[in-house]
């Protein structure tokens, strides 16, 4: 059995629905039942049963939880004294506007000594990553979390910044409000996308004009072009600074970006040697 399912069958048990379950582990609906049955057929027995109102534990499974509780416990204390270790390297995911600049020099430096990078276009995939063990801990957009099972700590907060063509009739003059994209063309990162989480966040009861692109390049050649604008964290701000094109502060609008990881040794580690 793979021991990275154990938290998909406590998971799953939990909210009593695959679905419900799916979401707060970021994984596909089909792809968590192909786990739970994975489970299954390495105890070859049935440990739920299933009905239309959701999926339940028997007294089979009912015993196996209990027991895997037990084991992701001593799994992660086990973790984290191997964690602790002098000489232990956190393995780190990072979203690629994280501000490096806001760190001191020295900080880096220790980010180096003491930490391997990993480096994902988004927060959703990285959340995929620290599920499956893959890294230790996240620095990434915490204003979405779902899972109850996560801890976060704050490093920084940053606007959103609007860009659009200079043949655009939005008025640089007045403060951009999130109203005042409702009828924009919107050019977003192709999903998963944490900027495209935030618009549709905070637009969702409106019918959105969004066109995904591959990568910023191809947004802002299309902006140039006069073909929609765009919204962007202020650390990715350095990217348009010499292109022409316009660009203003969302309003009233900003977000957090943080650790995030699902043990507090882990994450309070991770913040010492950041603010070191």
């Amino acid at each position: 059995m793979n021991i990275d399912y154990i938290e998909d069958f406590i998971k799953v048990a939990k909210y009593q629905s695959l679905t419900k379950a799916s979401n707060m582990l970021n994984i596909s609906t089909p792809a968590l039942s192909k786990r739970i049955q994975s489970i299954e057929n390495y105890f070859e027995c049935d440990l739920f049963y299933r009905t239309s109102k959701g999926i339940f534990l028997n007294e089979q499974g009912t015993h196996v939880l209990n027991k895997l509780i037990s084991i992701k416990e001593e799994m992660d204390h086990l973790k984290c004294q191997v964690l602790n270790s002098k000489n232990s390297i956190l393995r780190i995911g990072l979203v690629p506007s994280f501000s490096l600049f806001k760190l001191a020099n020295h900080t880096r430096n220790a980010m180096t000594n003491q930490l391997s990078i990993k480096i994902e276009s988004n927060t959703q995939i990285l959340l995929g990553h620290l599920h499956n063990g893959d890294i230790d801990v996240i620095i990434g957009d915490i204003n979405f979390l779902q899972n109850d099972d996560l801890l976060y700590k704050t490093l920084y907060s940053e606007k959103y910044i609007v860009v659009y063509s200079k043949t655009s009739h939005i008025n640089s003059a007045e403060p951009i409000t999130i109203d005042k994209l409702k009828n924009e063309k919107i050019l977003t990162l192709t999903p998963p996308c944490d900027t495209l989480n935030f618009i549709q966040k905070h637009l969702s009861n409106t019918k959105l004009n969004i066109d995904y692109k591959n990568d910023l390049e191809s947004i802002f050649a299309n902006i140039q072009a006069g073909n929609g604008i765009t919204l962007i964290p202020e650390s990715l701000s350095g990217r348009i600074e010499n292109l022409n094109l316009l660009n203003n502060e969302l309003a009233q609008h900003s977000r957090k970006v943080g650790l995030i990881a699902y043990n507090n040794d882990i994450l309070e580690k991770s913040y010492k040697i950041l603010s070191t």
